[in-house]
Parts: C-alpha cells; structure tokens; sequence
C-alpha cells in the first residue's frame, strides 16, 4: 500500500495482458466508465495515453511500451517534451498531467506496476480565463434574423438557437432530445436533459420565447410522439452534433461574431441567467455542473461592473 494525499490505495490484481499496452489503457477506459467520469474525460485521457505511447516509441524507442517497465523519467521526460518541444498551453499541459496521474493510480492498484510512476509530477500555474463570452441584444437580434424562415429547415433552426440562448443547453444533449424529453402547454413547459452517464437526469424550465420556436418548429414538421428525435435532418434522422455546429457557426458568421462557437451560446446563457438570478446554486443546477468550481466563472465581475462599483463610490 502506498499513501498519497492522505489516502491509503489498496492494490489489487487485475487480470490482463501487461505486455499488452491496448489491453492496458482499454481496461483503464472501462475502470473511467465505472466510475462514472464523462465521455469527454474519457477522450481525452486516452488521446493523451496515446500521445504518450508514441513518445516513448519514437522520442525514447522504448519498445511497447510495456507498463511494468515504465520509470518516473519517461513521464517527467514526456512533460518536458510537451512543454518545450510542442510549446504547449499550461492548460494543455495540465489534461495530460491530470490523465497520467489517474493512470498511474490505476496501474499501482490493480497491481500492474510497483510505484505511483505519477505521484511527483505537478501542474502548471493556469492564467486567468479571458471573460465569458457574452452577446449584446443587437448581436442577439442579427443572430435570430440570419436564420431564413422561408427556407426548408427555418423554424428547426430557430428552434435550436432558442435553445442554446434560452436553456444553454450542450450540443451532444439537444441532439439527443426525443419528443417525450419536452412539455410544451400555454403558459408553461419544460425541457428534460437526459444524463448519459447515469447522474441524474436534469429539468430546465421554458421561457416564452422558446416555448413559441418549438411550437413552431412542431407545426411544420407534423406529428411526432416518444422517443422520435426531436431535431431530424434532411434524410429524416436524428441530427448530427457536427450538423448543428455547422448551421451555428453560419449563423455567428452572418451575426459578426465569428469567433465564437456553438459552445459559448452556453457561455452567454450561463452569464446571463446568474446576471439575473444572482444565485451560483440555481446556475450550476441549470447548467448541470458537477462541480460549482466550474459555475464560478459566471460570477466574475466585469471591467464595466468594477468601474461602476468604483464610481458609485464617489457618490
């Protein structure tokens, strides 16, 4: 047993092929999946592990690599490699970190390695993040009037904008949405986001505005009932996350904020409810953040805010 960060891991052995570097890393993707941590979690981590295997085959020629061989200097080497050679963002720096001490962890308890090859390395110093991305009413207004109504899939489209402005839902969960995961009546209605992963589903209620998009959108499309997706494509399927990007980021485009993503609608939204609501509790609920750390960036006072708070000092 090994003591880190004042918990006691108990070794235990796995069944594998240790010679095997595949069947390692799959078995540590499955051990993530148990665990409940998020498919982009599990992405990157194993993107990072395969960035890492290739350094020690090209930039080490360690053959395998085999994990019973691995030393603490090939993951220092491999930091400073990333750091120095591919002038990585610290950031950046810290996803990799962060996936090679979890693996780390699970080579030392499943008894596939004797040491915590990952317990010394230390994270990088991150910059302050810029400001939540947020758009003005005028850009708001430009962004809505870029979608033709008059063409095939307008008041799909609208529908899907609203959405992102009105719920700050994600994009893999809109795409996801079937018929029965949305409660439309005349004052009221409600949109469910399901939870992949197992955590809890998640409820956010609707606006007007957005109430009257998707009552829109239903009338174009005609009846759809249960589990049918909600949002379909041309060729009548569920709609693609890459599909969705696409109109949306012709839709920033045409509203003069290209450099913003489908992303940072959820961005806007988040900044937007807390501006109103003032309580990081209610936002996080509504964003579905594990994490209220993660929340916190909504309530980061703005430079106008500050000079405001500052001025009204003098009075």
């Amino acid at each position: 047993m090994a003591e880190k960060s004042g918990q006691t891991l108990k070794k235990k052995k796995l069944p594998l092929n240790i010679d095997s570097w595949q069947e390692v890393t799959a078995a540590f993707e499955n051990d993530l999946f148990r665990k409940n941590q998020s498919d982009a979690t599990i992405t990157t981590y194993g993107a990072c592990l395969k960035v890492f295997r290739n350094f020690c085959l090209h930039q080490l020629n360690k053959p395998g690599p085999y994990v019973t061989r691995l030393q603490e200097t090939d993951l220092i080497a491999f930091i400073d490699y990333l750091r120095h050679d591919r002038q990585l963002s610290a950031a950046s720096m810290n996803k990799y970190i962060a996936a090679l001490k979890s693996f780390s962890k699970f080579l030392f308890i499943n008894g596939l390695h004797r040491k915590l090859l990952a317990g010394n390395l230390k994270t990088f110093r991150v910059q302050a993040e810029p400001d939540v991305p947020r758009l003005s009413r005028a850009e708001i207004r430009r962004l809505i009037t870029a979608i033709d109504l008059n063409g095939r899939n307008g008041y799909r489209n609208l529908a899907i904008l609203q959405l992102f402005l009105q719920c700050g839902l994600r994009v893999g969960e809109l795409v996801r949405l079937s018929r029965d995961d949305i409660t439309l009546h005349k004052t009221t209605g409600k949109v469910r986001v399901r939870d992949v992963k197992g955590r809890g589903d998640r409820v956010v209620p609707l606006n007007q505005t957005v109430r009257q998009a998707l009552w829109q959108y239903l009338d174009i499309r005609g009846p759809v009932a249960g589990h049918d997706p909600f949002f379909i494509s041309e060729r009548l399927g569920r709609m693609s996350v890459a599909a969705v990007q696409y109109m949306i980021k012709r839709c920033l485009c045409q509203a003069g904020r290209e450099d913003l993503s489908t992303h940072d609608l959820r961005h806007h939204f988040g900044s937007e409810f807390y501006a109103r609501s003032k309580k990081l509790t209610a936002t996080q609920q509504v964003l579905g953040h594990r994490d209220i750390n993660t929340t916190a960036r909504y309530a980061r006072a703005t430079d106008a805010e500050i000079q405001k708070a500052i001025d009204d000092l003098d009075r």
